[in-house]
C-alpha cells in the first residue's frame, strides 16, 4: 500500500460541532485513512466551536493519530475559503477532499484550474446538502444576496475538482437536475466512527411501548408529520405509552418547537418529553433501552446518519422512503423499515409495531465492506505529475488613462516598470489634464516612453474613463490587455500571474483580489496575507444582478475578449466594470477571479462626492443592470426591475454602500422630516430649524409661509413675534 498524505477541509467536525452529519463522514473517513497508514491532517478553517475551545480538540485527535489544524478564522463563506486556500498552498498533500457545504474548498480549485497551486493533488469534493436543496425541503426561502453567492460558490466547488463523491445517487441526481456541471462522480458510502460500531443485533422483533421522534426539532425533519400520525393513533386507540422528541430544539413555522409540541399534544392522554442534551453515542444508549422505537420522519434526506446509526447498533427504526435513506437499507428489509411519507402510512407502520413489535433492519453495505471501498478507491488514485511547462511570453498592453493625478500615476508607472514579466508595454492616455504640474510630468515621461518602446497620447479634450481606456486598447499590440487605474499599483507578479492562469485555465477575462490603502502617498512596502473587505469571486451572474462580486476595472482579458464585447460603455457613470464583467458572463466568455492580490487599490478621502447626487447614482446601478435586463424577456423585465430596486431601496434607508457617504440627517432635520412635507408644521419645523442655526431671515420666511398655510398659527405667531424684523 502506498502511504498517502491527505488532508480533510472541512467546516463540520465532530467534537467542535456537537453533531453533524457532514462532521461524522469526515470523522470516520479519517479515522478508517489512519487506521489503514495514512498521514492525514484535519484543516478546520473556522473558529466556531459549540462546546470546549478549539485547541483541546487538537490535543484529543493528537492522541488518535489525527493532525487536527484550525486556522481560528472569521467571516463569510468567501473569507474562510480564500484562508483555507492559503494556508493549503503552502503544503504538500496528494489529495484533499472538501464539502460542497458553504464553498469552502472554492477557492482551491479556482487555484488549480488555473495554474497557482495543487498540480499534484487530487482535490475531491464530497457532496452533502447542497443550500438551495436544504432550503427547498425546509421551506426556507432565500433571503439575501449572500446566500446566492453560497450556492454558486458550492456549485463551483464541485465542478472545479477533480473527482466528485457523494453518499447516495439521490443526491447526485438531484446536483444534475439543479444544472450542476460535475466531472467524474461516484457515489461512496458514508462511513461510521468506530465509535458508533455495535454488536450484532437479535433479529427477532421487540415489543415496543415508547415512540421516540429522532431528529431535530423543526418541520424538515417531520416533526409536524410525525405529532399527525400519533393523534391519528390515540384517534384510532393504540396510544401508545410514552412519546419522547430526541433530539435539539429548533422551530415550526416560525414557532419555538416546545410551544408548538405542546398545542400539537394537548390531547393527548400519554405523557411526552424532549431530550435535547445526548450525544451521539447517548442517543444510541437510549433507544437502545427496552421498548423505544426510532422514528425518523424527515421531508427529505440524502444519506442521513441517524438511519445508518440504527441500523449499525442493532436498533428498531421507522424511516420515510425519500431521498436516499431507501440505499442505505439491505433491499429485504426496506419493505419492513420504511414507509411511504404520509400521516396515514406512518400511523398504520407505528400502529403495527405497536401491536406486532419491531425488529432491527440491516445496512445494504457493511461497515467493513464500505472502509475497504475508501481504501481501495484511494489507492487506486495514481500520482499525478506536473503539467507541461508554457513556452513563450505573449505581449501584454497595460492600458491606463490619467488626469490630474501625477503623484499616484508616477507609482502606478514604476509598478509596471517593476513587473518580473518581460514582454509588455504601456499605453498612457492622458485625458486632457487640466493641473499644470500634471502636464509638466506627461510631457518629462515622453524620452522614458520611447526609450521602451511604450506609447504616451493626450486627448484633446476631457472624455471620461470610457472613451480614455478604448483609445488606449485601440493604440495596444499585445495578446492581452490588462486595464489599470492611474492611482493604483501593481505587485511585482501581476503581469506574470495572470498571464499564467489565462494560458492554464484558457480564461478570456481574469480579475483578482486587491490590497487598498488610503492617501495619497506610496503605495504600501509589503503585501497583505488576504484581503481586507471587498471579496470578488467571480462570475456568478445571478449574484451580479445586484451587486459587483466578480470584480474591479483593473482587470486581464484576451484582445480578443475585449472586440467580442465592444469594450466598455460610455456612459458618465459609475459601475463600467461591473456592467462589463456581467455582460461577459452571460455573453459566456470564461471568466475566473484568482485568490491572490495582485494590486493595490488606492481608496480616496472624500472620493465618493458624486455618489451623493441621486441621478448620478441611479443611473450608475441602472448601467449595472442592463446586461441582466437584456438577457430576460421584456415581459420579466419589469420583475428583476422590482427585485433589484428594492434591495437598492432598503440599502439606501439601512444607509449601506454608496448611501453611507450622503449627507447625515440629524436629529432635528428628522423631526422636520417626520411630519406631512406641506403641512404649516413642517414649515414651522423648519423654522425652528433654521433659528437654531442662526438663519433669522430664513426662519422668519419659513414661518411667514406657515402662516399663510393656516391662518392664525399660535405657533407661527409666537415665533414670528420673537424674531425682529431685519433692517431696512
Amino acid at each position: 500500500m502506498r502511504r498517502q498524505r491527505i488532508c480533510l477541509l472541512t467546516l463540520d467536525f465532530v467534537g467542535p460541532i456537537r453533531n453533524g452529519g457532514m462532521g461524522t463522514a469526515f470523522l470516520a473517513l479519517a479515522e478508517t485513512l489512519v487506521a489503514a497508514g495514512h498521514e492525514v491532517t484535519i484543516c478546520y478553517p473556522s473558529s466556531y466551536t459549540e462546546n470546549e475551545p478549539v485547541t483541546r480538540w487538537r490535543r484529543h485527535y493528537a492522541k488518535r493519530g489525527i493532525d487536527f489544524v484550525s486556522l481560528f478564522l472569521e467571516g463569510g463563506e468567501a473569507e474562510l475559503s480564500l484562508g483555507a486556500y492559503h494556508w493549503l498552498k503552502t503544503r504538500d498533500f496528494d489529495a484533499i477532499h472538501f464539502h460542497e457545504m458553504r464553498g469552502i474548498g472554492y477557492w482551491i480549485t479556482v487555484a488549480k484550474r488555473c495554474g497557482l497551486a495543487f498540480a499534484r493533488t487530487r482535490l475531491v469534493c464530497q457532496i452533502h446538502s447542497p443550500t438551495f436543496w436544504h432550503f427547498a425541503h425546509s421551506a426556507q426561502f432565500i433571503t439575501h444576496s449572500g446566500e446566492l453567492e453560497t450556492d454558486w460558490m458550492e456549485r463551483r466547488s464541485a465542478e472545479g475538482a477533480d473527482l466528485v463523491t457523494a453518499p447516495s445517487r439521490y443526491i447526485l441526481d438531484v446536483a444534475a437536475e439543479m444544472g450542476w456541471k460535475l466531472p467524474s462522480a461516484q457515489v461512496m458510502p458514508n462511513l461510521l466512527p468506530s465509535s458508533f460500531l455495535g454488536r450484532a443485533a437479535d433479529p427477532a422483533p421487540r415489543p415496543v411501548e415508547e415512540l421516540v421522534f429522532f431528529g431535530r426539532l423543526e418541520e424538515r425533519k417531520g416533526l409536524g408529520l410525525f405529532c399527525e400520525a400519533v393523534t391519528r393513533l390515540i384517534r384510532a386507540g393504540q396510544a401508545p405509552a410514552r412519546v419522547t422528541f430526541l433530539g435539539k430544539v429548533g422551530h415550526m413555522a416560525g414557532v419555538h418547537a416546545l410551544a408548538w409540541i405542546g398545542a400539537a399534544a394537548e390531547a393527548w392522554p400519554m405523557p411526552w418529553t424532549v431530550v435535547n442534551d445526548l450525544d451521539p453515542h447517548q442517543a444510541r444508549e437510549y433507544l437502545a433501552e427496552p421498548g423505544r422505537l426510532a422514528v425518523i420522519a424527515s421531508r427529505m434526506e440524502n444519506a442521513p446518519y441517524v438511519v445508518l446509526e440504527c441500523l449499525a447498533a442493532g436498533l428498531p427504526l421507522l424511516a420515510p422512503d425519500v431521498g436516499g435513506i431507501g440505499e442505505l437499507v439491505a433491499e429485504a428489509d426496506r419493505a419492513r423499515l420504511l414507509y411511504p411519507r404520509n400521516p396515514a402510512s406512518l400511523a398504520a407502520a407505528l400502529g403495527r409495531a405497536l401491536t406486532e413489535g419491531a425488529a432491527p433492519g440491516r445496512a445494504a453495505i457493511t461497515p467493513e465492506a464500505a472502509g475497504r471501498l475508501w481504501l481501495d478507491w484511494h489507492e487506486a488514485l495514481a500520482p499525478l505529475t506536473a503539467p507541461p511547462v508554457l513556452s513563450g511570453q505573449p505581449l501584454v498592453s497595460v492600458c491606463m488613462a490619467a488626469f490630474n493625478r501625477h503623484g499616484p500615476l508616477a507609482h502606478a508607472i514604476a509598478s509596471i516598470e517593476a513587473q518580473d514579466y518581460p514582454h509588455l508595454e504601456l499605453i498612457l492616455v492622458d485625458d486632457a489634464s487640466t493641473d499644470p504640474a500634471a502636464q509638466r510630468f506627461h510631457a518629462a515621461l515622453a524620452p522614458r516612453f520611447a526609450a521602451r518602446g511604450w506609447t504616451l497620447l493626450r486627448n484633446a479634450e476631457n472624455s471620461w474613463q470610457g472613451i480614455t481606456r478604448h483609445r488606449a486598447a485601440e493604440a495596444a499590440r499585445g495578446e492581452f490587455l490588462l486595464f489599470m487605474d492611474d492611482d493604483n499599483a501593481a505587485w511585482p507578479d501581476e503581469v506574470s500571474t495572470f498571464v499564467t492562469a489565462a494560458r492554464r485555465s484558457g480564461a478570456d477575462i481574469l480579475t483578482c483580489q486587491m490590497q487598498s490603502f488610503r492617501g495619497a502617498g506610496p503605495p504600501p512596502r509589503h503585501r497583505s496575507a488576504r484581503p481586507i473587505g471587498w471579496i470578488p469571486t467571480g462570475p456568478n451572474s445571478a449574484l451580479g444582478v445586484f451587486r459587483n462580486g466578480m470584480g474591479d476595472a483593473n482587470m486581464f482579458m484576451r484582445r480578443t475578449a475585449w472586440d467580442r464585447m465592444g469594450g466598455f460603455t460610455l456612459d458618465r457613470a459609475y459601475f463600467e466594470d461591473w456592467e462589463f464583467l456581467q455582460a461577459a458572463a452571460l455573453a459566456g466568455l470564461h471568466i475566473e477571479c484568482l485568490p491572490e492580490i495582485l494590486y493595490c487599490y488606492r481608496i480616496w478621502e472624500g472620493a465618493q462626492t458624486a455618489a451623493h447626487d441621486p441621478d448620478f447614482l441611479y443611473r450608475s446601478y441602472a448601467r449595472a443592470m442592463r446586461p441582466a435586463l437584456a438577457a430576460l424577456p421584456e415581459a420579466l423585465r419589469p420583475a428583476l426591475r422590482l427585485a433589484v430596486e428594492r434591495e437598492l431601496a432598503g440599502m439606501q434607508a439601512r444607509r449601506e454602500a454608496y448611501w453611507q457617504h450622503a449627507p447625515h440627517v440629524t436629529e432635528a432635520q428628522g423631526e422636520v422630516a417626520r411630519l406631512p412635507p406641506n403641512s404649516a408644521e413642517a414649515m414651522l419645523a423648519a423654522a425652528r430649524l433654521a433659528l437654531g442655526q442662526e438663519h433669522r431671515a430664513t426662519a422668519r420666511l419659513l414661518a411667514a409661509q406657515a402662516l399663510r398655510i393656516a391662518p392664525g398659527h399660535p405657533g407661527a405667531l409666537d415665533l414670528l413675534s420673537r424674531i425682529p424684523e431685519p433692517p431696512a
